[in-house]
């Protein structure tokens, strides 16, 4: 049996008598389904910092008995004033929770914690991992799960602390769809959004690159930045315009992809009141144009773009490859070639997602 670190057993009663005064200030007409949504099953939350605090929160409001436990003496105190039940390890948390909710820093914490979670409990237990780690390590723990009967979700979210206290997040799930469509209302007290991406550790790699994507975005934009400041414009005045004003940026993928992907997004995907998209088609040779213009301004006003230089290198490139008269989204198609890549939408890898589920 593994090391075993517990919260002061104070603590324990503190969310006991936090839970039992929730109770008795609760009235009467809404106290009976509180008490059989209790007795019906119980949550554990491992991590109870500033997101896992949002998530064991709003599982109690919505009526879920709820377990918890945090290294920290003080992420555990303020769990117990939201009335959670202070558990004096992982491996309680692990009795007692038919599901689990990890809420975790690092990879070797999300280790631990499933290593306590498959020698402590019961087959049948649903994992969902909300931190953020290698998808091959999502996998190396999905099959740990499944060697104990138990069912490891990668499950990494969207929306920080604001979103949990919310009850906002959203979720990139992978694993059992069904399994997850049977625990909709537990996703549903914590998070307004829940995709389905696929197997196990596809939810974390789109998380990856979803940071990627907005990690490089924003690099792009500070780069913006620091030519406007030379140029006179105010930067406060360029992000409003660009975010606010146009919403530049909310359909950007949608528009840039849209001739590649959209067909089967529509198909597989798509809402059922989800509006069209916009069809972003100039050619590749404007969007150049565009660019050379950007670096002849900051080369005037000695301002660094080496994002923006790449970018621009790589338009040229493409142009010198016979690109210039296509659709400047047809960059995907040089990109393939260039590394002997044949991209395409399949109904075989499509399948494994079930898209938005909550």
């Amino acid at each position: 049996m593994g090391l075993r670190v517990s919260c002061p057993n104070r603590l324990r009663r503190r969310s006991i008598i936090t839970r039992n005064a929730i109770l008795a200030n609760t009235p009467t007409t809404y106290l009976s389904p509180f008490i059989v949504t209790c007795n019906r099953m119980t949550v554990g939350v491992i991590g109870l910092g500033k997101v896992g605090n949002g998530i064991s929160k709003n599982l109690t409001e919505q009526g879920f008995e709820t377990i918890g436990f945090d290294l920290s003496e003080e992420a555990c105190e303020a769990a117990a004033e939201h009335g959670i039940d202070i558990a004096e390890d992982s491996a309680e948390v692990a009795e007692r929770a038919s599901v689990i909710i990890l809420s975790l820093p690092h990879p070797d914490a999300s280790r631990n914690a499933v290593n306590a979670i498959v020698e402590h409990g019961d087959p049948g237990t649903d994992i969902f991992d909300t931190s953020t780690l290698s998808a091959l390590t999502a996998r190396e723990l999905g099959e740990q799960a499944k060697e104990e009967d138990m069912y490891y979700f990668d499950s990494p979210i969207t929306g920080g602390e604001v979103g949990a206290q919310a009850g906002e997040l959203t979720i990139m799930m992978g694993g059992d769809p069904e399994r997850i469509e049977a625990q909709r209302d537990i996703l549903s007290a914590i998070a307004s959004n829940v995709y389905h991406i696929g197997d196990v550790g596809d939810g974390q790699f789109v998380k990856l690159i979803h940071n990627h994507v907005g990690q490089t975005t924003l690099i792009i934009f500070i780069e913006g930045v620091l030519l406007a400041d030379e140029f006179g414009v105010d930067p406060s005045t360029l992000y409003r315009t660009l975010r606010h004003w146009t919403q530049i940026y909310d359909d950007k993928l949608d528009s840039f992809f849209s001739n590649e992907f959209d067909k089967h997004f529509d198909e597989h995907f798509a809402l059922d009141d989800a509006e069209g998209i916009y069809r972003n088609k100039f050619h590749l040779d404007v969007a150049h144009k565009d660019l050379v213009e950007l670096k002849s301004l900051a080369e005037k006003y000695e301002t660094y773009l080496p994002l923006g230089n790449f970018v621009e290198q790589f338009h040229r490139e493409g142009m010198n490859a016979g690109y210039d008269n296509r659709p400047h989204p047809d960059l995907l198609q040089f990109y393939s070639d260039m590394f002997d890549k044949d991209l395409k939408s399949t109904e075989e890898i499509r399948s494994k997602s079930k898209g938005r589920i909550i």
